[in-house]
């Protein structure tokens, strides 16, 4: 970089020495056309004096400066902005097939446009143009024609996943069909072993059909988590459940004559719903760990990249022959100027120094500025978006430079948007995501709650949070964390929470910036809207002097959208200097996702207890029947009724 600047500003130094001159500054303002007007005006004078085979050198030489004007420069421009914009619409579709993001479709919508007029440009110019660049541009248009075709279907297609993923269409259709009909099949046949004697071999045989179903749905959960992350860590999950699943299920096989005959047409069904679920997983490996894992990407690498390649392939050849037909007719142009100085230094000493000059001027003032304009454009060809051209008059050359300038700038805008949207999705991959899925092997309640808070508030960088839990009609503060304030109350703290909890019926509806926070919080909850402050008033106070300059808060809802509490951060802090900034809307967004996976994990955790206790309470009343009936067994035998007998005899004796 440092040594094409360096190339950039020699370039600015080469300083016709006419400009030099007193009064002679201006001709590098002049339009090209009077710039030629003057110099063949005086030819003209040169003309009478030498001869008037002169005037024919020169008549050559401006048609050949004219045709560089209205032909070559304009056509090497638009083929130029062609390719800028057919990169900019290659970009745009890439973003959106990655991110899914509107503001790449509507980029791509103008990007389109802007390559449309370029092509009605070059085809203005067909007359102008050879048989090979016409062939060229017809080729161009042909491609043209059939990658317009693409970009909408494409973008429709990252729209619906289930036309997008196969593996995941396969799971949410068939795999969830299945799985469902044995699960549904497995608890009816829970309920109905449940109703048993609870003797040993009874229990065992319900312990091994809680078993099974607790396998299968692992199994179903893990194979869910990799369709959905690609991540082998859930392959490997699935696979181990898969194994003790097939232990469980072959106990349960060879326990088949200790069933009813209901539990065993439970049992017929729950095979055949097995055996086609797990012929399901292989094909959903393959589709995966295929080439058309994404079928929207996959269209694009097949069918919409080899065209545009195509097409760029094209605008640069073009290019390359316009930027080698304009140097070619830039020095045809200077070898008749030095003819026709020949035939006028026959004329005289003195028509020999004037022609010279004019030719000199003519050069430096058209030739010059248009070589290191072609010397900038071929830089940037390369990739050098760094590379400026020099605005050295305010001609047609002039405004072209600075048309190059303003596309350079335009590109390394686009380009620092994509890298920008690229950091956020590596963020989300690498951070976000692995943070939620280390909240989902937690198992203590107190710590998953405490993780969930302090994982956001270190994210985030923010100087305190509050994480909130409803319940019944109240808003309940569980975790409370202040770094500036030290203070750090629930989760694994031990420390009481000393806030009462927040009645969500007081919460207001209105949508003032200065409301206290704990009111935000409330409603928050009832709205199910996130909130981001920016900026409190420094004069608002919620913990002693403590103020607020920004504020995150975030709904915790569930797939149902029904909002289970609330994540709240104060302060977002420059990492560096710990200046107090306003949350960044991006992070809300990282924010918003965590919070899904945060209760996902929240949910399994409490799913997990309520299964647990339901195990509990099915022992308590398996020990409470047991009792009842040794206590039966006990009243209701001869010896009892004896020992009776004689305790009422004892009674009667006076």
């Amino acid at each position: 970089m440092t040594k094409q600047t360096t190339s950039i500003t020699a370039d600015a130094k080469m300083i016709p020495w006419v400009e030099k001159l007193p009064g002679m500054a201006w001709i590098k303002d002049l339009k090209i056309g009077r710039k030629l007007t003057l110099g063949f005006g005086i030819l003209v004078l040169l003309i009478f004096i030498s001869a008037g085979v002169s005037y024919l050198g020169s008549d050559r030489a401006t048609q050949e400066i004219m045709r560089v004007t209205d032909v070559r420069a304009p056509t090497a421009l638009d083929a130029s902005r062609a390719q800028a914009n057919l990169l900019r619409m290659l970009s745009d579709v890439r973003g959106y097939l990655a991110l899914g993001d509107q503001t790449y479709r509507e980029s791509y919508a103008e990007s389109a446009r802007a390559f449309e007029a370029d092509l009605e440009r070059l085809n203005s110019q067909l007359q102008n143009l050879d048989t090979t660049n016409i062939r060229r541009l017809v080729r161009l248009q042909v491609a043209y024609d059939q990658w317009s075709a693409l970009p909408e279907p494409l973008f429709d297609l990252r729209d619906d996943q289930l036309d997008r993923e196969p593996a995941y269409r396969l799971l949410a259709t068939d795999g969830i069909r299945y799985a469902g009909e044995v699960l549904i099949a497995t608890n009816t046949l829970i309920e109905l072993q449940g109703q048993q004697d609870p003797t040993a071999e009874n229990l065992a045989l319900l312990s091994d059909m809680a078993k099974f179903q607790g396998n299968f749905a692992a199994m179903l959960s893990a194979l869910r988590g990799y369709v959905t992350t690609n991540n082998r860590i859930y392959r490997g999950e699935y696979e181990v459940n898969l194994v003790d699943n097939q232990n469980v299920w072959e106990r349960l096989q060879g326990k088949r004559g200790a069933l009813t005959p209901d539990q065993q047409g439970l049992l017929d069904t729950i095979v055949q719903n097995r055996a086609e679920f797990l012929n399901l997983p292989e094909k959903m490996f393959a589709d995966l760990e295929g080439e058309r894992a994404r079928e929207d990407l996959y269209l694009f690498r097949t069918q919409a990249l080899p065209l545009a390649d195509e097409m760029q392939r094209l605008l640069n050849e073009m290019t390359n022959d316009q930027q080698d037909q304009l140097t070619t007719d830039l020095a045809t142009g200077r070898r008749d100027l030095t003819q026709t100085n020949v035939i006028i230094l026959g004329g005289g000493i003195f028509a020999l120094l004037v022609g010279t000059g004019l030719a000199y001027v003519t050069r430096e003032t058209i030739a010059g500025p248009v070589v290191r304009l072609t010397n900038v454009a071929e830089r940037i060809r390369e990739g050098d978006l760094d590379a400026q051209a020099q605005v050295e008059s305010r001609d047609e050359v002039g405004v072209l430079a600075t048309t190059f300038n303003n596309m350079t700038t335009q590109l390394r805008m686009t380009l620092q948007q994509v890298r920008k949207e690229k950091r956020r999705a590596d963020d989300l991959l690498e951070v976000v995501i692995p943070i939620g899925v280390e909240l989902t092997t937690e198992k203590d309640f107190n710590r998953l709650l405490e993780k969930m808070l302090l994982e956001a508030k270190d994210f985030c960088h923010a100087d305190a949070g509050t994480l909130y839990l409803i319940e019944k009609d109240e808003l309940r503060f569980v975790i409370v964390r202040n770094d500036s304030r030290d203070i750090a109350m629930g989760g694994t703290t031990g420390n009481p929470i000393a806030y009462p909890p927040l009645p969500l019926s007081s919460a207001t509806d209105s949508d003032t910036p200065h409301l206290a926070y704990h009111a935000i919080a409330t409603q928050v909850a009832l709205s199910g809207v996130p909130s981001n402050i920016p900026q409190h008033d420094q004069r608002s106070t919620i913990i002693g002097d403590y103020a607020i300059d920004s504020l995150l808060t975030i709904p915790l809802k569930n797939n149902a959208g029904t909002v289970l509490g609330v994540l709240q951060l104060i302060n977002a802090e420059e990492p560096e200097t710990e200046t107090r900034i306003p949350f960044d809307p991006n992070l809300q967004q990282m924010m918003e996702s965590f919070s899904s996976l945060a209760v996902a994990a929240l949910e399994a955790y409490i799913r997990e207890q309520a299964l647990h206790r339901q195990i509990q309470e099915l022992r308590i009343e398996i020990d409470m029947a047991k009792k009842e009936r040794q206590v039966a067994e006990i009243t209701e035998s001869d010896y009892f009724y004896e020992l009776r007998e004689k305790a009422r005899e004892l009674r009667s004796r006076p």
